[in-house]
């Protein structure tokens, strides 16, 4: 573990801080950045408006790191494309928060939700109902990549209760929501679907 330490401090008088917004940077970047805070870096320009100090005196600040990295800098730039405010930080894992994966969230029943991608604009169908159980084993494997997809919030929209996700294909956030929707072959459906035989009710109805 990594330390500054500072020659004849005068004092040390800690700041409230909140991070706004995380950069996982390229290491190189990162290191670049720890050997010449004072340079002017784009990725910082870019994001000036999430970094200010607020009327209780409250830090909003970038959190920068590098990958492969555990350690990090906070960075207040005061409008500035360098960094005018910073705090070197050891060890972050106590500022990032767990990831949320949407199989996390499938211990929930979720009823009319809407699969939305963080990024691109995606037409989302309606799925009636997805929980834990939902799913086939087959059908768990076959859609792995759009299970572990990062949660990015849930909320109400225009298209009624939506759920945000990160870290996946948008195309494929669009087959699954259809193939839950019914619009698949029956095959596949029933491949990937767990059926329930005491509720035909509520299964959609099979698009070819």
């Amino acid at each position: 573990m990594k330390a500054i330490f500072e020659r004849k401090p005068s004092d040390f008088n800690p700041q409230d801080f909140e991070v706004s917004k995380i950069l996982r940077l390229p290491a190189k970047v990162f290191e670049d950045v720890l050997k010449s805070p004072q340079r002017d870096y784009d990725f910082i320009q870019d994001n000036i408006e999430q970094m200010y100090c607020d009327s209780s005196g409250v830090y909003h600040c970038l959190l920068l790191t590098g990958d492969g990295r555990t350690d990090g800098l906070l960075v207040e730039s005061e409008d500035y494309g360098y960094c005018r405010y910073a705090s070197y930080v050891p060890n972050i894992s106590g500022l990032i928060a767990p990831v949320s994966r949407l199989k996390d969230l499938l211990r929930t029943r979720w009823e009319n939700l809407h699969l939305l991608h963080k990024d691109v604009e995606v037409q989302p169908a309606t799925i009636v109902e997805l929980d834990e159980h939902t799913l086939t084993d087959a059908g768990k494997e076959a859609w792995t990549d759009v299970l572990d997809a990062e949660v990015v919030k849930v909320y109400t929209g225009y298209y009624g209760l939506q759920m945000e996700l990160d870290k996946v294909k948008p195309s494929r956030l669009e087959e699954f929501s259809a193939m839950l929707a019914g619009y698949c072959p029956v095959s596949d459906y029933e491949k990937w679907v767990t059926q329930e035989d005491d509720a035909p009710s509520q299964s959609p109805q099979m698009k070819l």
